[in-house]
């Protein structure tokens, strides 16, 4: 009965190691794949933000190239040498209508003005209040504030 008995520990203690080696080589395995479960989610965010960022780009570079493009027609480069450099065609006459003038006004013939070589200012106030047509505009539709603030000073 002795062998038996020491037959019976030697055989649970043999049992109790294996369970303790199967458990803790479990434990290192569950570590090790959690971890790289882990990074390889963040790498995959990672990736999702750069192509995220590539797209935009790329929709970026597109615009670019349209805007290069419409740059370089024939009519973009008119249209700019007429409204930023006062050029005109030759034989072409330049009117300028003004909208605060009375009603037995007529249409007059644009002069050369020296101190404004591209006829950008509308009425002769001083040097400080003057303010391009197209800057009026762009403060009327989408600055209505400045266009208000305009307004008031040249009505001053």
């Amino acid at each position: 009965m002795t062998s038996h008995r020491q037959s019976f520990i030697s055989r649970l203690i043999r049992w109790r190691f294996f369970i303790v080696v199967n458990v803790v080589i479990i434990v290192f395995l569950s570590l090790t794949f959690g971890r790289e479960f882990f990074r390889s989610r963040e790498i995959q965010s990672e990736i999702n933000k750069l192509q995220s960022q590539a797209d935009t780009l790329a929709a970026r570079n597109i615009a670019l190239s349209e805007l290069q493009t419409a740059i370089q027609t024939e009519s973009f480069i008119e249209r700019e040498a007429r409204l930023k450099l006062g050029m005109k065609k030759p034989g072409e006459e330049v009117v300028v209508i003004s909208g605060e003038a009375g009603p037995g006004s007529t249409v007059q013939e644009e002069t050369e003005d020296k101190s404004d070589p591209l006829n950008l200012v509308l009425d002769n106030q001083s040097e400080s209040t003057r303010i391009a047509n197209s800057t009026k505009w762009w403060y009327y539709f989408f600055e209505k504030r400045s266009f208000e603030f305009i307004s008031s000073k040249v009505a001053e």
